[in-house]
């Protein structure tokens, strides 16, 4: 077939700017067209080929506006290079990774902006058999498209076209082994690409489900595909009290990140989550292993410890813990406090659909329900939400964790820094890290009690900000 360049390219000054801004720590990411457009996407298409002597190369698309001009035009950059296409289409970020894990291909990108809004878009890569890339890759790979490391046009290329949407519905299906509790459930798939499989997953089951906002539309009319804001999760709160459900589930706009309320509308805590379906895995597959990151509650491992489980501690972001689920083959599941849950029994994919069905799993298998378990863990762990303090200087960051590190170890905290510091006494602990994107460093912090998580609170509070005008 005939390759022409994306609107603009053809003729374009050699010279033409790439935003590097847009290569992020693990993916590219950024505001359509300003910082990423057809010919950024063309060209990183031309650059990932040779990057990773790619023969054949699978590519997918979210429902964003501008997601079928973006992956055109990746199509056509990675065809001007001799490489083969494999084009699943719309699909989720986790269908595409559960694609690029079974079909065999050197590679895949994946047109996402995940859970950002519609005006922004981006691309996540994998290495053959849904190995992320790591940061140092991430930048070689920016290096290759900024240099122009691609050959010249060729004029032949070949593209199939598959659907993937029946196999991973049938797959992420397999993973119910028992009856559900009969709960009313009300979920929201953002207008995002869990409308492509959500009520096809949940027919059939002894659950009562009433879906929102299951239509794809990219302009996401009804709010950001974002679960974290509570703005985004108002509608499905107001439909939860109005249905009297036991549960809300709301999905990001890619469904890889998934939240659950409760019957008040009020979020379940990540933690709670995490610990719940570790301790499911555990009891049903008889491996031990959990991974979480540094800011997850003791919560995960006094659940998993009750049955034999053992808890490994990784850096913040999904793509280390993939790397290091992928590095050792005992870790049965991994989480992150954002909403992201792996699973190594789905190729180590961090899937909000399946993260919902395990869930659900887990809390039909106890007696408790699901009010009486929320009830108990909010009675035993008290943590913070997420607070930022901003500070544009990494030697002030730096002395500013020297500084803590010292006075709490003079206090006999226990120290550990995988990432930023993280200080642990026997009723409370806090880690406190710099953002990978933001000029801020993030404080999370767990204690025993109400008054305790105050105190430590306020008292952290007043040395970060003491520290960062003294320094």
């Amino acid at each position: 077939m005939e390759i022409n360049h994306p609107s603009g390219a053809k003729g374009r000054d050699e010279r033409t700017f790439i935003n590097p801004n847009i290569f992020r720590a693990y993916d590219v990411r950024g505001r359509y067209p300003d910082d990423i457009n057809e010919e950024a996407v063309y060209k990183i298409g031309q650059a990932f080929v040779n990057y990773t002597r790619a023969k054949q190369i699978l590519v997918a698309r979210d429902i964003r506006f501008s997601s079928e001009n973006l992956c055109n035009s990746l199509i056509k950059g990675i065809c001007s290079q001799g490489a083969s296409v494999l084009d699943i289409g719309l699909c989720s970020t986790s269908c595409f990774y559960f694609a690029a894990a079974t079909t065999g291909v050197d590679a895949s990108l994946m047109i996402t902006a995940s859970h950002f809004g519609k005006n922004f878009n981006g691309l996540k890569p994998v290495f053959a058999k849904n190995v992320p890339l790591t940061r140092d890759e991430v930048k070689e790979l920016k290096d290759a498209v900024i240099r122009k490391e691609y050959n010249t046009i060729s004029s032949e290329a070949r593209i199939d076209r598959k659907d993937f949407s029946q196999v991973y519905i049938d797959t992420i299906r397999s993973f119910i082994k028992n009856k559900f509790k009969p709960l009313k459930i009300v979920i929201d798939a953002s207008n995002g690409m869990a409308g492509l499989y959500v009520e096809k997953i949940f027919s059939g089951t002894e659950l009562e489900t009433i879906f929102i906002f299951t239509e794809l539309d990219g302009n996401f009319p009804n709010h950001e595909p974002n679960p974290k804001i509570p703005v985004n999760r108002q509608k499905l709160i107001e439909k939860i009290l109005r249905e009297e459900a036991d549960l809300g589930i709301m999905f990001d706009g890619d469904a890889d990140r998934v939240y659950f309320l409760n019957r008040k509308g009020e979020v379940i805590d990540p933690n709670l989550v995490s610990a719940l379906i570790a301790e499911y895995l555990i009891k049903q597959t008889g491996k031990k292993k959990i991974l979480v990151e540094v800011r997850t509650s003791r919560a995960v491992a006094d659940y998993i410890k009750k049955v034999g489980g053992k808890v490994e501690v990784s850096v913040c972001w999904t793509i280390p813990i993939k790397l290091k689920m992928i590095a050792d083959p005992e870790i049965i599941f991994g989480s992150e406090t954002s909403g992201h849950y792996v699973f190594a029994d789905l190729h180590k994919i961090d899937d909000g659909i399946l993260a919902a069905i395990t869930f659900l799993q887990a809390i039909s298998g106890k007696s408790q329900s699901i009010d009486g378990i929320i009830d108990e863990f909010n009675k035993k762990y008290f943590i913070i939400e997420e607070t930022n303090f901003k500070i544009d200087n990494l030697v002030k960051i730096k002395e500013i964790l020297k500084t803590l590190e010292e006075k709490y170890e003079k206090q006999g905290g226990e120290i550990m820094k995988i990432d930023g510091l993280t200080v642990g006494f026997n009723n409370w602990w806090f880690n406190l890290r710099s953002s990978e994107t933001e000029p801020f460093i993030r404080l999370n912090l767990e204690a025993s009690n109400h008054k305790l998580m105050e105190e430590k609170k306020k008292e952290l509070s007043t040395l970060i900000t003491s520290l960062a005008k003294g320094i």
